[in-house]
């Protein structure tokens, strides 16, 4: 399903999103996936219940393609605890203290991902010009 956030495509139209000085992070969760396109933060979605399992380090490296291709580098999301398994992500943007959805990731290689208790790395589809979305 993989789809953008409605408070992401708003931002997109509004120029609102600056994807290359965005400190974009991405986030790891378990359970059945539930894509609720009116979700704002990652409160939104802890109110329902769920518990991120890993948060990455800042993504260093963005940029946008000719097609508009929304592209980073591989997202590290330190010490992901053993127990349950990842079966979806959400990429956001941190201001500051708060978050900002902008995609939610649920079909991607590997999905579901039993975690080991290390790091998880999580590569864009390369496929996809190592590509996240494309608006």
């Amino acid at each position: 399903m993989n789809q953008p956030f409605n408070i992401a495509r708003y931002r997109m139209l509004t120029a609102g999103l600056d994807w290359i000085n965005s400190d974009l992070r991405l986030a790891a969760w378990g359970g059945v996936p539930l894509f609720v396109e009116a979700d704002d933060s990652i409160t939104d979605i802890q109110g329902r219940g769920y518990v991120l399992l890993g948060d990455s380090l800042p993504i260093t490296v963005k940029n946008v393609s000719a097609d508009g291709t929304a592209q980073t580098n591989q997202a590290v999301i330190p010490d992901v605890p053993v127990g349950t398994a990842v079966t979806w992500f959400t990429l956001y943007k941190k201001v500051g203290l708060a978050d900002e959805l902008i995609l939610f990731v649920d079909e991607a290689y590997e999905l579901p991902f039993e975690p080991n208790g290390l790091d998880m790395v999580v590569q864009p589809d390369w496929f996809q010009n190592r590509g996240w979305f494309r608006p």
